[in-house]
C-alpha cells in the first residue's frame, strides 16, 4: 500500500514539474513574441524550403515591415533574384521586378508559396495561439521552441535560440504535412 502511494506521488511530482518547465518555456516565449509585436520594424533573411510530392524548391528570402508595409525580395536563386512583392492590407501581395507589376492573390492560400512564407510567419507569431512551448537540443545549441497554431489549423513550429532569443528555425504544416521550412540568417 505504501509503494502505490509513493509511486502515485511520485507521477504526480513528475507531471507537475514537467507543466511547471512547459510554463516557464512558455512565458519566456510570450516574453519574446509581445517584444516582437511591439517593434513594428523588422528585417528577416531567410532560406525558405517548399516541398511537395514532386519537387523541392529553396528560395533565399529578404522580408521587410516598416512603416510604408511589407514587402518581400527573392535574394537567390540568381535566376528571379531583386523580384519583390509588396504585400497590403488585406493580405494580397503584388510582384513588381522591372517596372512590371503582377498579382499573387491570398497569403493565406491553401498552398503556402515561398515567397509569402515570412510575411505568414510574422501573421503566425502576431495572431497565433501558443499550443505549447518546450527546450530541445540541435545542433549542438539549445533552442526554446514553441508550437502556435492558427484557427485554420495551419500550426507553425518556431525555434528561438535560448541564449538570445532569437528565431532560428520555422515550420510551417498543415495538417500532419510540413509545407514550408524557414532557416533564419537574420533577424532584426
Amino acid at each position: 500500500m505504501k509503494q502505490a502511494k509513493l509511486l502515485a506521488l511520485m507521477i504526480t511530482l513528475t507531471v507537475l514539474c514537467g507543466c511547471s518547465r512547459s510554463e516557464k518555456y512558455e512565458e519566456a516565449f510570450s516574453s519574446w513574441r509581445q517584444n516582437c509585436i511591439s517593434i513594428n520594424e523588422h528585417e528577416i533573411e531567410a532560406v525558405v524550403t517548399a516541398s511537395d510530392d514532386k519537387k523541392i524548391c529553396e528560395y533565399t528570402i529578404l522580408y521587410n515591415l516598416n512603416k510604408d508595409g511589407e514587402t518581400v525580395e527573392v535574394l537567390a536563386p540568381e535566376m528571379i533574384a531583386k523580384v519583390k512583392a509588396h504585400v497590403d492590407e488585406k493580405d494580397e501581395a503584388r510582384l513588381s521586378y522591372d517596372g512590371v507589376v503582377l498579382d499573387t492573390g491570398s497569403v493565406l492560400s491553401k498552398n503556402l508559396s515561398p515567397l509569402m512564407a515570412l510575411p505568414v510567419f510574422m501573421y503566425i507569431v502576431k495572431e497565433g495561439h501558443i499550443e505549447n512551448a518546450w527546450k530541445e537540443k540541435k545542433d549542438d545549441s539549445e533552442y526554446i521552441a514553441a508550437d502556435m497554431e492558427m484557427p485554420d489549423g495551419t500550426i507553425m513550429t518556431l525555434w528561438l535560440s535560448a541564449d538570445e532569443m532569437a528565431p532560428a528555425y520555422a515550420e510551417v504544416r498543415n495538417r500532419d504535412r510540413v509545407e514550408i521550412k524557414i532557416d533564419i540568417k537574420n533577424f532584426k
